[in-house]
């Protein structure tokens, strides 16, 4: 029930601002997220995946003639992530106090209904529904970016909206291909994450795998944002308010390393070991290419941009190195 909290807070938060009157719009936030963190913080301190237990799950069946359920689990990293994510959320909005002036009320609204979808993605154990929050998350920041950003918001929004949602659309087709098939195998619709995962990792022959691996990548890369596609990002930073630049820097970059680490390795790992190096190339490159171009810049927002590319781009080259010590050093 715990986890469930920290989806169902922020976004009874996101109702209570929208309806609060403009003057206290950004104390209901600031208390709502702050209980949010809370709750994070007690359910952390009951986790028993610390101790090497098996965390934390709970399910509720949804459209089960489908095999789609709202399942949550929370293991030691998404736990991580979820205390990061619920931890600089009333950061950012005590921060805006002063920056935000106008449109108070969606502005934190907004705030709140990305902390859920981001929580949600960590959380979510059945296929479909980490989709949705993956997806959703460009609704809110989209908005942040294109009503409360800087002179060339509505640019800076419009090519964050083109990278990311057309990547999405591509790793659903290579999601839903994974589902479809195990349909095909086992007679009936399954979009429960460590089923699939078991499943494409040994039932998808090694064509199969790299079809999906190249979607997946499509949405997750893009979210990284891994070189080449990551031009979106130092636009989006400089043109974001400083609290969405604090998000997209602390937690929204690292959905699409998690999505690598979540499903690429362990969904796909022929079609992993096959092209790691070519990854590992791209990663490289990124990160060279971004650490040279810290170098002349003056923006603190377009430092911090590039900055995260490279570091990111360790990240991933971590996670495809292949080895345990890689991985753990990635995460």
């Amino acid at each position: 029930m715990m986890a469930w909290l920290l989806l169902l807070v922020p976004l009874a938060g996101a109702a209570a601002v929208a309806l609060a009157p403009s003057g206290r719009a950004r104390m209901v936030a600031l208390a709502v997220s702050t209980l949010t963190f809370l709750l994070s913080v007690v359910m952390a301190s009951q986790f028993e995946a610390w101790a090497g237990g098996f965390g934390i799950e709970s399910n509720a069946p949804w459209l089960t003639s489908f095999g789609v359920g709202l399942s949550i689990h929370a293991d030691s990293v998404s736990m991580l992530l979820v205390l990061l994510t619920t931890l600089l959320m009333p950061l950012c909005i005590l921060g805006s106090f002063t920056s935000i002036t106008t449109r108070e009320k969606e502005y934190y609204a907004w705030l709140l209904v990305l902390q859920a979808a981001m929580v949600g993605v960590f959380l979510a154990r059945d296929l479909l529904f980490f989709y949705i929050c993956f997806e959703f998350t460009l609704v809110p920041m989209f908005f942040l970016i294109a009503i409360y950003g800087g002179e060339n918001r509505s640019r800076a929004a419009i090519k964050f909206f083109i990278y990311t949602f057309t990547g999405s659309m591509i790793t659903l087709a290579g999601l839903v291909y994974v589902a479809w098939q195990f349909r095909e195998t086992q007679g009936s619709w399954s979009w429960d994450i460590p089923a699939l995962t078991a499943f494409a990792a040994t039932g998808l022959s090694p064509g199969q795998q790299g079809w999906v691996l190249f979607a997946l990548l499509a949405g997750f890369a893009v979210k990284v944002p891994l070189f080449p596609v990551h031009t979106w990002l130092p636009l989006a930073h400089t043109e974001a308010p400083t609290a969405g630049s604090v998000i997209l820097a602390g937690v929204l970059l690292k959905l699409g390393t998690y999505g690598l680490y979540r499903f690429v390795l362990p969904m796909v790992p022929v079609a992993v070991v096959e092209y790691a190096p070519l990854i590992a190339v791209l990663s490289i490159v990124g990160i060279l290419y971004a650490a040279l171009i810290c170098w002349v810049q003056s923006d603190i927002k377009k430092l911090v941009a590039y900055s995260s590319v490279s570091h990111l781009g360790f990240c991933v080259l971590g996670l495809f190195a292949l080895n345990p010590e890689g991985v753990q050093g990635s995460v």
